[in-house]
């Protein structure tokens, strides 16, 4: 959100700067150049070195992860351990998109293409392990919120049904007084 926000205000004080610059042609060129570094600097960004950079990062706050919940949700340790042999998995095949890279003399664009495809498939199946992770923490979360909330009500209900009973023999002890 923040990058989002971040190129929009610079896309807007570079367009708003070309308004500016009075001759057409040196306008058109300015143009021309913004348009070229913003395709190299998007096509950096696609790049499979980066895209996996960003994987690894993933990959590890994913871990992360999984080891609080495991702290947390001690009954959910077998979907945990599950969760975690798929992020294993997928540890792996980042390391075997890196050998391959690794590799690679030359760089066609349909390779490319291709280290990117699997580098996003990959880093879909972490996101997905991440999401099946905290929706076991927040499960949990719920059934022991669930839990107090029932502790809860039910010593309130016995409370309660102490002062009722209790009531019921002041009242009745004052009609037999009276």
């Amino acid at each position: 959100m923040q990058d989002t926000t971040t190129t929009q205000i610079v896309a807007s004080a570079l367009l708003g700067s070309l308004a500016l610059i009075p001759d057409n042609t040196l306008r058109y060129t300015t143009l021309g150049i913004t348009v070229c570094l913003g395709v190299v600097y998007f096509v950096s960004l696609k790049r499979p070195s980066t895209q996996l950079g960003c994987l690894n990062e993933h990959i590890q706050e994913t871990d992360e992860t999984i080891r609080s919940a495991k702290s947390l949700c001690p009954r959910e340790h077998l979907s945990l351990a599950e969760e975690g042999v798929r992020l294993l998995e997928a540890t792996r095949s980042a390391s075997m998109i890196t050998c391959r890279m690794l590799e690679t003399k030359r760089f066609t664009w349909k390779k490319y293409r291709l280290f990117s495809r699997d580098v996003a498939e990959c880093a879909k199946n972490v996101k997905s392990i991440r999401t099946a992770v905290q929706l076991i923490v927040e499960a949990e979360r719920q059934r022991k919120l669930a839990e107090d909330i029932n502790e809860t009500e039910g010593m309130l209900a016995t409370i309660l049904g102490h002062n009722t009973a209790w009531t019921r023999r002041i009242t009745s002890s004052q009609s037999i007084a009276f």
